[in-house]
């Protein structure tokens, strides 16, 4: 019997060696014979009355014994039926009565193994006949009940999902499943026994296509060579295999076990993937709480102060009125109407850009002439700051642009009103210019006013963010980020220059396509 691997597990009940003895029915001459001779071995005697019971105990039997009195057929087919039972390896013994050589011949070659005579029993010689066939029945079915093991092992090592190698003690192959033979069908003409594990190694990474130079070569090379632990690769198809080694019983040798894990790959990563969209979510909305406390802050203090002015003005005409001078009452309806105006925009502004945020606030694309909205912005803004001097340089030949006339609105009254407000009224000088290309309009908004100091100059554009230069001088800190938003809503650009004491220039590109445009002179 060749030399067999021991399956890691204990597949079968621990049951000793049968001797069956069948047809023993008068005096129980074969059966208390066998009871002598037994002691010492771990064996049991069974007598089964039916011929079914013979053949369901014959599996785990040592030896069997059938007393045949009469060459009937029934008695000659025993033999036969025993033989054709697949795993039965124990002898099968006639013992007779029968005086007749040739009738015993006859019997014998119905299958039997041995034929004895009754008479017999009694001698020295059958005792030892005795135990030399139970000794090599016992043998046998000890081999066949580890083959068994054996298939059984190989039985579900086959309809696992995993993988399976088992080495031996000297790291050669001993057994490989059929998976390994799918997983790897070029290398299959190695995966026999006897090959060592480094061409087996050799074999999977050249498969593979992982090179020396691969840093996942030498990491699956630490694995096979220690064949301990645990390794997971990832093949370029995506596909991730996780290898695990681990000791057989009894230093039997070590089995490597390949599973696929690349559905649980995928599900770690769309937990990470939801985990880090429910941290945003939750960051989103920890700071939305706090810009919502900036926000009641800064309202309660950016709109007291023009509505106080209002308030402040409108009484003193009340009680004052007819006793103003013409200029005196000019100029005090004048401030009314600036603080109006700078409550309207500081209202706009939020609106707008809470609007922004919740992606409820689409483009209405239009043609217009830019030239005259600019130059309406600018009269507006020159009413309300008397003081200051706004210019205008429009170098647009009457060409029309395609944009949200409204947003261009919103973005340029924000910024020429911050250009009014951070400028000194004696001094100020604001400018504003548009030009334009094949592709795109430009636009310059600039101011000779405090400036913004260089480290500030990518927060400005934060929501409620205020630069330092800002302190004592009113505003939300809602309107750049809204001009941001806004040009980038129609895929523009917005940057921003500026030196402390000498003012701020605010460029805008926004694409454009002038050659579908017509010009305000063929309208």
């Amino acid at each position: 019997m060749p030399n067999r691997f021991s399956s890691p597990v204990n597949l079968r009940k621990k049951t000793s060696p049968v001797i069956s003895i069948y047809g023993d029915l008068e005096d129980k001459r074969v059966t208390n014979t066998i009871w002598e001779l037994i002691p010492g071995f771990d064996v049991s005697v069974s007598t089964p009355q039916t011929l079914d019971e013979l053949i369901e105990e014959a599996y785990n039997s040592a030896v069997v014994y059938v007393v045949v009195d009469e060459a009937t057929s029934e008695n000659l087919e025993i033999a036969d039926k025993l033989s054709a039972v697949p795993g039965v390896v124990a002898d099968i013994i006639a013992i007779t009565r029968e005086p007749d050589i040739r009738k015993r011949l006859h019997i014998l070659s119905a299958k039997f193994d041995a034929i004895y005579n009754l008479e017999i029993l009694d001698t020295e010689d059958f005792s030892q006949i005795f135990i030399h066939k139970l000794k090599k029945g016992i043998t046998r079915l000890h081999a066949r009940l580890q083959e068994d093991e054996y298939n059984a092992f190989l039985g579900f090592l086959a309809v696992s999902a995993d993988a399976f190698i088992v080495f031996d003690r000297q790291k050669r192959i001993f057994y490989v499943s059929q998976h390994y033979l799918k997983l790897y069908p070029k290398s299959r003409e190695l995966f026999i026994r006897g090959t060592p594990v480094q061409k087996v190694f050799e074999a999977i990474a050249n498969e593979m296509g992982v090179g020396q130079h691969d840093p996942r070569y030498q990491a699956a090379l630490e694995f096979w060579s220690n064949l301990s632990g645990q390794f997971e690769f990832r093949l370029d198809n995506g596909t991730h295999l996780r290898m695990t080694a681990v000791d057989l019983p009894h230093d039997q040798g070590i089995i490597v076990s390949t599973t696929n894990i690349t559905a649980y790959k995928n599900q770690e990563a769309e937990l990470a993937r939801q985990q880090a969209e429910l941290e945003r979510a939750l960051f989103a909305e920890q700071e939305a709480s706090s810009l919502q406390k900036q926000f009641i802050s800064m309202v309660s203090h950016e709109f007291r102060t023009p509505l106080a002015i209002v308030d402040g003005n409108a009484q003193i005409i009340e009680r004052l009125g007819n006793k103003m001078s013409e200029d005196d009452m000019k100029q005090r309806l004048r401030t009314i109407r600036s603080a109006v105006s700078r409550t309207v925009n500081m209202m706009e502004a939020v609106l707008s850009s809470n609007l922004l945020k919740t992606g409820k606030l689409d483009l209405n694309m239009e043609e217009f002439d830019i030239g005259e909205l600019i130059t309406q912005l600018c009269d507006e803004q020159s009413n309300l700051a008397r003081g200051h001097k706004i210019k205008t340089d429009i170098q647009m030949d009457g060409k029309l642009v395609h944009l949200d006339k409204k947003f261009i609105t919103l973005i340029l009254t924000n910024l020429l009103s911050n250009a009014v407000k951070f400028t000194d009224s004696e001094n100020g000088v604001v400018t504003v210019k548009a030009t334009y290309t094949p592709i795109s309009l430009n636009l310059t908004v600039s101011d000779n006013g405090v400036g913004v100091p260089q480290s500030e100059l990518e927060q400005i554009f934060q929501r409620f963010y205020r630069a330092s230069t800002s302190s004592g001088i009113p505003g939300s800190g809602v309107g750049l980020c809204l001009v941001k938003e806004l040009v980038h809503l129609h895929n523009g650009k917005i940057e921003v220059e500026s030196d402390v004491g000498k003012g701020c220039i605010f460029r805008l590109s926004f694409p454009q396509d002038f050659a579908l445009e017509h010009t305000a002179a063929n309208l």
